[in-house]
């Protein structure tokens, strides 16, 4: 790994940046719902090498119990039983993720460590694409801890900002860890087919907290194996549905738990 930064920049945007860009023109990406699936745990690469992780979990989904009638035209809006509150039901699907991530620095103006992520998740709205970069931060030999900062594309009205941190012990097998990211969500799909289409798209932001802890443990060096896995569980507050339909927020559960298992290969 060439010991410029500007060279290593480079470097990272012809390794992660152009495969992420190709894979938002084929694929499309337009989804602007967070991600549960990025495993971060403060364990940075060191320069030069990467990794790719292969994620899989459950997407929470929402519909009505029922509609109105009277709703002709438009999307229409849930029964309310005798309290008020709207008739919903809670399902899930699959969901799975790519993530690839690259070391860029060893180490960096008395930062251990500088890492480059890209992140892929579907379905979400419909999915999801995320870029990240996580910084090492200094701290005692018996851990490892990591601040980052991303973006989330979106293209119905807005895009995902968010910062993260997280913390694993620096050595054993396995090595557990936990992470926290808080996200600025960009508007979401039912916000904008609840609008008027001859006026500007609706601009309807919101806060949504994120945490989880879970293990990462690596494997003997088998052939045709994995070489590490990640079991984790998230939480997230609050919960965001998918899809076009629009809920009361008051109607759907403030928390969405997931636990999930993420696979992946050094490369």
């Amino acid at each position: 790994m060439p010991e410029s930064f500007p060279i290593g920049i480079a470097l990272a945007a012809m390794r992660c940046l152009v495969p992420a860009g190709l894979a938002m023109v084929v694929l499309g990406l337009s989804g602007c719902l967070y991600s549960t699936q990025h495993f971060n745990n403060g364990l940075l690469l060191p320069a030069g090498e990467s990794r790719v992780t292969l994620g899989g979990g459950r997407q929470v989904l929402w519909r009505c119990a029922d509609y109105q009638n009277d709703s002709a035209t438009g999307r229409r809006p849930c029964n309310q039983d005798q309290t008020g509150r709207e008739k919903v039901e809670q399902s899930q699907i699959f969901k799975g993720s790519l993530d690839y991530r690259l070391g860029l620095k060893n180490e960096w103006k008395g930062f251990p460590g500088f890492e480059m992520q890209w992140h892929l998740e579907a379905p979400t709205n419909p999915l999801t694409m995320e870029f990240a970069l996580q910084l090492g931060m200094p701290g005692p030999d018996v851990l490892r801890h990591a601040l980052g900062a991303g973006w989330g594309t979106g293209a119905w009205a807005g895009n995902t900002f968010f910062l993260e941190y997280a913390v694993s012990l620096a050595h054993g097998r396995p090595k557990p860890f936990a992470n926290f990211r808080l996200s600025y969500l960009a508007t979401q799909i039912g916000d904008v087919l609840d609008g008027d289409f001859s006026k500007p798209l609706p601009y309807d932001p919101r806060w949504v907290a994120q945490g989880g802890i879970g293990f990462f443990y690596r494997f003997p060096d088998w052939t045709l194996f994995p070489d590490f896995i990640i079991p984790n569980l998230h939480l997230t507050w609050p919960q965001v549905p998918p899809g076009g339909q629009k809920f009361s927020r008051e109607d759907i559960s403030f928390l969405q738990w997931d636990i999930q298992l993420g696979m992946g290969w050094d490369i």
